[in-house]
């Protein structure tokens, strides 16, 4: 009788472990194929938000371009990205998509500006959110943290003159957002 006891018992557990592997096992083919899938959405985005770049520098610095014409560029250029955004909603968070969709807004207005500390502002400030655009993309496709995996890997340690006053700069530019996040 014990050992009917005990055999049913290991064939119930058996059972449970077999389903919860098969399930894990699942889940993992499933992620596979989603991370394949955001990874070529998020190139793609990437992509597009580099277009954006170039026609918002485009529309500042073509100032023979008309504004009814510079406001039509950018308006389609906007109403494009967001249909593109929507129809990869599934893969893309919504803050990104808010953000990259936002890029272009107001930059039509810039050429018109007469103050030209305004101005530097404002082209400034497209530049800034550009950068923090591709930054987002970059963190939350994962291709950062792939990127750091395979410096650590490699362990590889190169320099130059550019890549020296790169750091310093970009190394400057982290202490002064953190200064400003202290105030």
């Amino acid at each position: 009788m014990e050992a009917a006891l005990i055999g049913m018992i290991g064939v119930i557990i058996g059972i449970f472990f077999n389903e919860f592997i098969r399930r894990a096992n699942r889940i993992e083919s499933y992620a596979q194929k989603t991370f394949d899938k955001r990874l070529e959405i998020f190139n793609e985005l990437y992509q597009r938000v580099s277009e954006c770049g170039s026609l918002g520098q485009r529309v500042i610095s073509e100032i023979e371009l008309p504004s009814e014409e510079r406001y039509e560029l950018i308006s389609d250029a906007i109403i494009e990205f967001a249909g593109w955004c929507d129809n990869h909603g599934l893969y893309l968070p919504e803050e990104v998509s808010l953000h990259c969709m936002t890029l272009l807004m107001g930059v039509e207005e810039i050429p018109d500006i007469e103050d030209e500390n305004q101005k530097l502002e404002r082209i400034k400030n497209f530049q800034t959110q550009l950068r923090y655009a591709k930054e987002m993309i970059r963190k939350e496709s994962g291709i950062e943290d792939i990127n750091k995996t395979f410096a650590s890997m490699t362990k590889a340690k190169y320099s130059s003159p550019i890549i020296e006053y790169y750091r310093a700069q970009k190394k400057a530019m982290l202490k002064s957002k953190q200064q400003k996040n202290i105030k």
